[in-house]
């Protein structure tokens, strides 16, 4: 079996789900709910696509060693 990251389902995958799917994941265990309640994630959420997402991303990796 494959063990992903945490950081990387949080910040590769679920960035990507609509609003709706992201208020049903956060249901699924107490690390799901802060991930996608924290500030960076509905920040990259809601401006996921503009290039700026993405360099911030980057910046998170280089800062917080996600």
């Amino acid at each position: 079996m494959v063990y992903i990251p945490f950081d990387i389902i949080l910040f590769e995958i679920l960035i990507r789900l609509s609003g709706r799917d992201i208020e049903q994941y956060k249901c699924v265990c107490k690390q799901w709910n802060e991930g996608l309640s924290s500030w960076p994630f509905e920040w990259l959420h809601v401006n996921y696509g503009k290039q700026y997402a993405v360099m911030y991303y980057t910046y998170l990796v280089l800062t917080f060693n996600i």
